[in-house]
């Protein structure tokens, strides 16, 4: 069965936009700055909204989604990330145990969706990470992130 060149033409455009489409399940990632600025309510939801699209989305959707965002990060100055890392962090000591635990539940919720091999290679892109930073840092890393929550 012979094709015009003219249809062979369409036939491309319309593989190419679904492809599109289908390559599009995930929205951009929102700018660091812009999520920092958000409340906790609007993070909540925020978080709720990705992780809806993250179900649906195939372990390279998720991937790029995670570059994407680590782009974003990379992109600023390293004034900014250590201003946006503060203020982030007083955000959350300010935070009540309920909301400290929702945010919790919803990071644990968006692991579940994950497929064993992408936690393991959130594991090992973890470790190197830790590798990669000086004594005082890793000592400063494991205080924050091992301290048990204090009830308020």
């Amino acid at each position: 069965m012979k094709y015009s060149k003219l249809s062979v033409v369409i036939l491309g455009l319309v593989m190419s936009s679904v492809t599109c489409t289908v390559l599009a399940a995930l929205p951009e990632p929102l700018d660091p700055r812009e999520a920092s600025s958000m409340n906790f309510e609007q993070r909540l939801a925020h978080g709720q909204l990705i992780r809806e699209e993250m179900k649906k989305a195939t372990p390279d959707e998720r991937k790029a989604y995670r570059e994407k965002m680590h782009q974003k990060m990379q992109a600023l100055s390293p004034q900014e990330r250590k201003e946006l890392h503060k203020k982030m962090h007083s955000e959350w000591k300010s935070l009540s145990v309920e909301q400290k635990d929702q945010l919790k539940q919803e990071r644990k919720s968006m692991m579940e969706i994950l497929t064993p091999q992408e936690r393991k290679e959130l594991r090992e892109e973890r470790r190197k990470a830790y590798e990669s930073m000086s004594p005082e840092e890793r000592k400063k890393w494991r205080e924050e992130m091992h301290r048990p929550t204090k009830i308020s």
